[in-house]
């Protein structure tokens, strides 16, 4: 602060004028802003790098693998029921492929394939659709079936089978049958064939 002593005009006495030396907060005002501007630069260098460390991280993660389609989403399977016209075993309008209780393979009553035969193992194991193993071999005796009868012409006019599998046969193996029948055919739609129990004797 600055102070000037200058006479107080006719009467004599001494004026006191003070002034304010702003110059130190000046000097102080400039080296904040000059510290502000480094430590903005600094952050904002700091947050490209973290950007940039996030992108080079995602690009060496490998994609996800996609989950493989349903094959089965290709294949209508319609099962009629009591409110509808059902399809029963007379009919022969179009192909009938059954897979029955000894596990052979039968267009229209003749047997196309002998699982038993193509794979013998498949008997000693459990009918169940719990054991990988026996699914894997039912799996080779169902391709084989399916490359035999997806070419029948009448199969392949109508782009649509019936089909019918014994009680004991456990539903995934049938349908994977329908599934390659789908996938590798160019089987549209499968027509589940309902077998309606004899009456019993005197009824």
């Amino acid at each position: 602060m600055a102070m000037n002593l200058q006479n107080g005009g006719g009467s004599g006495l001494p004026t006191t004028l003070a002034e304010i030396n702003i110059t130190p907060l000046v000097d102080v005002m400039l080296v904040l802003l000059i510290i502000f501007m480094v430590t903005a630069s600094v952050e904002t260098a700091r947050v490209e790098q973290e950007l940039e460390k996030n992108r080079v991280e995602r690009d060496l993660v490998p994609p996800k693998p996609e989950t493989p389609k349903n094959p089965l989403k290709n294949v209508p399977i319609v099962v009629p029921n009591t409110n509808v016209k059902q399809i029963n075993e007379s009919e022969k309008k179009e192909p009938k492929v059954v897979l029955a209780r000894d596990l052979t393979f039968r267009l229209d009553d003749t047997v196309v394939v002998d699982c038993k035969t193509l794979v013998p193992e498949l008997i000693k194991l459990p009918r169940n659709g719990e054991s990988e193993r026996a699914n894997e071999l039912f799996g080779q005796c169902a391709t084989k079936a399916a490359q035999i009868l997806g070419p029948n012409a009448l199969i392949q006019e109508k782009k649509r089978i019936n089909f019918a599998a014994d009680r004991s046969i456990p539903w995934d193996w049938a349908t994977r049958f329908m599934a390659v029948m789908g996938v590798q055919h160019g089987i549209k739609q499968v027509n589940i064939v309902v077998t309606q129990k004899a009456p019993a004797a005197g009824k």
